[in-house]
């Protein structure tokens, strides 16, 4: 007798479930201990069902940090505007760090572990542009106030750079050498007013 076909309600409740197991078992070990078939034994199916949803581990993960940077990006979206833009760009880079402290599992998947040729989804490409272009977005209504000078992209990329430089260090349990990461923190936001015109 031939197979049922799944509605699509089905098929995206089983995706759902296997991306949920499978960053359950990514925080309970690490990337690399995950694999289709310790997937689909969590979810008590066959290694061979398993691949009916998804082609490989990496499609899995790929579909995992597209949620996970709407997540972001969100948190990014709702930081508070503050009374002029440099202060909306300073509690955004602020609502970037509180989701990496509140996160840290979610942050090295997204920006942490290494991420095979070919296997960056569009749809993992839209979510991680939403991210950015929310930082780009708040960067050029800074400057257009007159309160930066320079490129936006350029500035934009740095002051991402620099938060995600602090945030990585953090979870890497670098930061050692006397001053403290929630020390650091204000420093690094402070950054902008320096290049204050």
């Amino acid at each position: 007798m031939a197979r049922k076909a799944l509605s699509d309600e089905q098929i995206e409740h089983m995706r759902k479930c296997f991306c949920d197991t499978a960053y359950e078992l990514y925080r309970s070990a690490d990337y690399d201990a995950v694999t289709m078939r310790a997937i689909a034994k969590s979810i008590g199916c066959s290694p061979m069902m398993a691949y009916r949803y998804f082609e490989n581990k990496e499609e899995v993960f790929a579909q995992l940090r597209a949620r996970l940077f709407h997540q972001l990006a969100d948190a990014l979206e709702v930081a508070p505007r503050g009374d002029t833009p440099l202060a909306h760009l300073e509690s955004m880079g602020k609502a970037y760090i509180d989701y990496a402290e509140d996160n840290p599992d979610a942050y090295r998947l997204l920006y942490m572990v290494p991420i095979k040729n070919g296997t960056h989804s569009a749809e993992t490409d839209q979510a991680q542009k939403r991210t950015g272009r929310s930082l780009l977005e708040a960067t050029q209504r800074v400057i257009e106030a007159g309160q930066l000078q320079g490129d936006p992209v350029v500035l934009a990329h740095s002051l991402w750079a620099s938060i995600h430089g602090l945030i990585s260090l953090n979870l890497s349990n670098q930061l050692t050498q006397g001053v403290s990461f929630q020390e650091l923190v204000p420093h690094v936001l402070q950054t902008l007013n320096h290049q204050h015109t």
